[in-house]
């Protein structure tokens, strides 16, 4: 008789994963194993210096905040490793067999005989699968930056994209846009009255992150054409109004025949 990998779909002889998908399985496994001691390592950058205790220093700084994603996610590796070992050895109890720490019961899930029979095999690989892309999001970051707020009118919070993402999805209300159109309305929204002001670094770089790429030298010659005329000064770094610079801009885009994807030079 043939059954079908629930991951693959690989016809084989035996019911559950196929060879291919027993061993990434296995492999996954150990993954977690690996992300542990970062996770932890995280989780020791918040200790709480000063206090009553003789042995801890005041700092200069404030302490860094508990990172309760950290914590969250060690919780659910926990669960899982022991709730898989559980099911691997037949207990229907926890309290049936001695907990063992989560690094030996992850070493034990990974080399037991019948991985790849679990019960539910498939829902077992996509929960492990996905506790290592948490733990990836963690550890490893994407290079995230503001791109304006959430278009909805009853949620309004703040977005994030990386660089080359083309949608971005609202994390409270569940909106879904585009973070070109984001982008846009956050640079129309600065634009669109005299009392948003920055310096000329300031004003190039949000162009810039908005889908507008602008350089800080053409606003300083700007300037000194006459084009534009600061409204301030802040020691020696001159500010200016972004809607003059939006008006200028526009201006030299329309006289040179430039889209909005090409630097004004």
């Amino acid at each position: 008789m043939n059954y079908d990998c629930p991951i693959c779909k690989k016809v084989g002889d035996v019911p559950g994963l196929c060879g291919s998908c027993e061993l990434r399985f296995s492999l996954d496994l150990l993954r977690l194993i690996a992300t542990l001691r970062p996770l932890r390592d995280m989780l020791d950058a918040t200790v709480h210096y000063g206090g009553h205790e003789i042995s801890r220093t005041q700092t200069a700084t404030p302490p860094t905040p508990i990172r309760l994603g950290v914590l969250d996610l060690l919780d659910d590796i926990d669960a899982a490793a022991y709730e898989l070992h559980r099911t691997l050895i037949g207990c229907t109890l926890a309290g049936e067999y001695r907990l063992e720490d989560v690094v030996g019961t992850l070493c034990d899930c990974a080399q037991a005989d019948n991985l790849g029979t679990v019960p539910d095999a498939a829902q077992w690989v996509r929960r492990v699968s996905k506790l290592n892309a948490a733990a990836d999001m963690l550890l490893f970051p994407p290079d995230l930056h503001a791109i304006g707020h959430c278009p909805n009118e009853l949620c309004g919070v703040m977005l994030y994209a990386s660089d080359g993402q083309h949608e971005v999805t609202c994390g409270v209300c569940g909106t879904t846009s585009s973070v070109a159109d984001i982008q846009l309305r956050t640079l129309y929204r600065l634009c669109w009255d005299t009392e948003h002001v920055g310096s000329a670094a300031q004003i190039a770089r949000t162009f810039t992150g908005c889908g507008v790429p602008l350089r800080r030298n053409t606003i300083t010659q700007w300037a000194a054409r006459g084009k534009i005329q600061s409204v301030k000064t802040v020691g020696t770094t001159p500010f200016y109004r972004y809607s003059d610079v939006f008006r200028q801009a526009n201006f030299a885009m329309k006289n040179f025949d430039c889209h909005h994807n090409r630097q004004w030079e």
